[in-house]
């Protein structure tokens, strides 16, 4: 008698609209069929810092296949972020490992970010890990308002959150971003949960929920495994 074929639950897709600018903010479960083969490929990565980004941690390029699967997401990103768009280019795609202690960070890497002024580049995060590991939070800064970076709002927003960072003096207390702050508001929260994404346009302000960092943080085992992907629609 033949075993039964393991059942693969489907993927469930939740979109809220967050903040007073009403970003679009898609959190999937179960998206990866192949999650636990994903996870072990990730213990086989060759990890390394780069100096072209401000990660806090080390990187290691996902497998082709993963990458070639996220083309199967361009349906659900036309109907949430672009109808009128034809395709989607991975940009890039690596398992990603926070590990940086917060007495080495730069005062950047304390603040909330964008990762691009394109409206139409998004950012995935794909969690490899549980809730103890901390997911991933979005922010309104204070005196601007602004909750999404346009290549307009760049231009005043920069000099201001310079200015408001060195009066802040945050080397003086080093720490991840945690919660709401002086500077920034936080609209929103998503768990990081294993098997996870969650999908949010580049020019979001946002910040991991770096907790604490171990000895084993670098461990992929052991560590905040996620994925990290930049995804353009054209």
């Amino acid at each position: 008698m033949q075993s039964a074929a393991p059942v693969v639950p489907k993927p469930a897709v939740v979109c809220q609209l967050i903040g007073t600018e009403q970003t679009p903010l898609l959190v999937i479960d179960q998206l990866f069929p192949a999650s636990d083969w994903l996870w072990q490929q990730a213990q086989h990565g060759v990890y390394q810092a780069d100096p072209a980004n401000f990660y806090p941690g080390v990187r290691a390029p996902t497998p082709q296949s993963y990458q070639d699967a996220l083309q199967n997401l361009l349906p659900l990103l036309q109907q949430v972020y672009a109808p009128q768009a034809q395709q989607v280019r991975v940009l890039s795609s690596a398992f990603s490992l926070a590990c940086t202690p917060p007495e080495q960070l730069k005062p950047i890497q304390m603040l909330p970010h964008f990762d691009t002024v394109e409206p139409l580049q998004l950012a995935m995060v794909h969690y490899l890990c549980d809730a103890r590991q901390g997911g991933t939070a979005f922010y309104r800064h204070r005196y601007t308002g602004f909750e999404r970076i346009s290549a307009q709002r760049l231009q005043s927003y920069g000099p201001v959150l310079k200015q408001q960072a060195m009066a802040a003096r945050l080397h003086e207390a080093p720490g991840y971003m945690q919660g709401s702050t002086a500077l920034f508001q936080q609209i929103a929260q998503v768990d990081a949960r294993f098997n996870r994404a969650v999908i949010y346009p580049g020019n979001l302000l946002h910040s991991g929920e770096i907790r604490q960092i171990t000895a084993q943080a670098a461990d992929p085992a052991q560590g905040r495994l996620t994925i990290s992907s930049f995804l353009q629609l054209f």
